[in-house]
């Protein structure tokens, strides 16, 4: 069964392509590289999650992740070029966008999203996609949300630290155990050479 987004916030579009319309006018990577701004399509976006390493460490879970806004991907015919995130109101009306990203991440959550199609419980199941960041260690992937019953799936994207390895389905128990160590030494004040995931 195909995977699914979560609704559009009012405006989110929008919004994007007013930030585009903006960045086109001063010096950015997307220039750089000779994107034509008039011809980039916005996709339909995936909500954000945020799990903080305290929350790990104390027995949260994925039951803590905060919900933080939408990720856009924006294309140029068919090739994936940036990642735009906003955020929204109690309304759920899109109000900010928050940043514009081009790193590693926007790439692999391409690729991602086709390699999860051919996941077995995605051809059995509805999913909704969101995407799941524990920024303080440096880990972002795919949460597959089951609509009924079943599991939930979390498939890190690459760049991955130590201990978790890109691109393979965890389950949420399998993914909180692998990471959690890496929320210990953060919460303890090691591993502050971690860069922060946009």
């Amino acid at each position: 069964m195909p995977v699914r987004f979560a609704t559009p916030p009012a405006h989110g579009e929008s919004l994007v392509r007013d930030s585009l319309s903006k960045l086109s006018a001063r010096q950015n990577p997307l220039s750089a590289r000779g994107v034509d701004f008039n011809i980039l399509q916005v996709s339909q976006p995936h909500a954000v999650y945020d799990l903080r390493a305290d929350a790990i460490v104390s027995g949260g879970g994925l039951a803590s992740a905060v919900f933080s806004g939408y990720r856009y991907l924006v294309q140029r015919e068919g090739a994936v070029e940036a990642a735009a995130e906003v955020q929204t109101d109690a309304q759920g009306n899109a109000t900010t966008v928050t940043h514009i990203n081009t790193g590693p991440y926007v790439q692999a959550t391409a690729e991602a999203l086709t390699r999860i199609a051919a996941l077995e419980p995605v051809s059995k199941e509805s999913y909704e996609v969101r995407l799941l960041r524990s920024a303080a260690i440096y880990v972002m992937a795919l949460w597959l949300k089951p609509e009924s019953g079943g599991a939930d799936i979390i498939y890190p994207l690459p760049p991955t630290p130590s201990g978790l390895n890109a691109e393979q389905p965890y389950s949420a128990d399998g993914f909180i155990q692998a990471v959690l160590p890496l929320a210990r030494r953060r919460s303890e004040g090691r591993g502050t050479d971690e860069r922060a995931v946009p």
